[in-house]
């Protein structure tokens, strides 16, 4: 437990060793420095703001062109079955092919 300050010299000792003396805030950031801070801040905020909006137009584009793509696929085992629909045909009719 802390023990009591009785006397005037003991608070003077008391607020000497605790309290922080100018020259401990010289290196503090100033309101100037947050305010400078906080609009540098504000500009960088914004200018990624731009990018993330212009990729987000890029997602979209590429999201529009895979959905036109998707109508024009043929998907792997339905070209395998043609094929082998194909193979069987031309046996049957004695066509040579080139696969």
């Amino acid at each position: 437990m802390e023990k009591q300050i009785t006397t005037i010299e003991g608070l003077a000792a008391l607020i000497q060793n605790t309290m922080a003396s100018k020259e401990d805030l010289k290196g503090l950031a100033t309101k100037e420095d947050v305010k400078e801070l906080r609009q540098e801040m504000n500009t960088r905020f914004s200018e990624v703001n731009t990018r993330l909006d212009h990729l987000d137009a890029r997602v979209g584009r590429i999201e529009a062109d895979i959905n036109e793509l998707q109508g024009e696929i043929v998907y792997r085992h339905e070209f395998e079955d043609a094929l082998s629909r194909i193979k069987y045909l031309e046996r049957k009719l004695g066509i040579e092919s080139g696969v």
